[in-house]
């Protein structure tokens, strides 16, 4: 699952009022490199490596089990925890639980789930504050984690409907064929593959856009974000992505709503 979402957000939809079939996209990362600590790391693959948004690099443990832990220095609050660009689904199945403390030492449990394949993870719980956040790993080897982001998930105004192409299932392929010279087939070279896909919302009220999602597009011109486009009836369709241009709103000449379109290519599994 990609999605792992928290039984009380379910009841609750969080702060934010907006119910789990509306997008989440977690843009900000409150783990800073110099915050991040890891239980044991290997050879050249340090934990702060993980709290940067590139992904050719990241955070390996020595062993299992294995703590990724972030001191705020002062409490933060924070409702949603991402993770790509890692290898559960070679390394795994691996039990990866979201935990908060206070002092450090008594931790207690946000989320949790048993990843057993490469796809992004976004964690979704009620906002909860705290000075110590960590991800936990146990089982099977110890694993590459490119990506790990933590912060508030921004939750869309409106619902994404029909006419939407799943960025799992949209895939984006760089293919060199190879023929003989009586044109026979040889086979065929993948050099680059990932996904592409693009998320329309509509009738979103200019001053929501404004204050809510123009920081979002903001952050979005240099660094990528999780993005799940309807968290509770589809999980799976999570994506770490960046965008192919500048988002640009228009208004629809309907009241004081607006629509916008947000292009993305990501990172795939397959």
């Amino acid at each position: 699952m990609s999605v792992v979402i928290s039984s009380s957000l379910i009841l609750s939809a969080g702060s934010s009022g907006f119910p789990l079939t509306h997008a989440r996209i977690l843009y900000e990362n409150l783990a800073l490199p110099e915050n991040v600590t890891g239980s044991s790391s290997a050879a050249a693959f340090p934990a702060e490596d993980a709290a940067r948004a590139t992904t050719y690099d990241g955070w390996k443990p020595a062993t299992l089990p294995a703590e990724w832990t972030v001191d705020n220095i002062n409490p933060v609050t924070i409702n949603a925890v991402g993770i790509g660009a890692h290898n559960f689904g070679v390394t795994g199945p691996h039990t990866v639980a979201v935990e908060h403390s206070d002092d450090g030492l008594a931790w207690t449990e946000a989320a949790s789930v048993i990843a057993s394949t490469g796809d992004p993870i976004l964690f979704l719980f009620d906002d909860t504050t705290a000075q110590y956040w960590r991800v936990t790993l146990d089982g099977g080897d110890p694993p590459f984690i490119g990506v790990i982001y933590m912060g508030q998930a921004l939750a869309m105004q409106r619902a994404i409907y029909g006419g939407h192409a799943p960025a799992p299932l949209s895939r984006s392929t760089d293919i060199v064929p190879s023929r003989s010279e009586g044109g026979q087939w040889l086979g065929r070279s993948i050099i680059r593959k990932g996904v592409t896909t693009s998320y329309q919302w509509r009738h979103l009220k200019a001053a929501w856009y404004r204050q809510y999602f123009d920081p979002f597009v903001k952050s979005a011109r240099t660094t990528p974000f999780f993005i799940a486009w309807r968290p509770e009836t589809y999980p799976n369709e999570v994506a770490y992505a960046w965008t192919k241009s500048d988002i640009r709103p228009s208004n629809m000449g309907i009241r004081d709503f607006m629509e916008v379109t947000l292009s993305v290519e990501g990172l795939t599994d397959e």
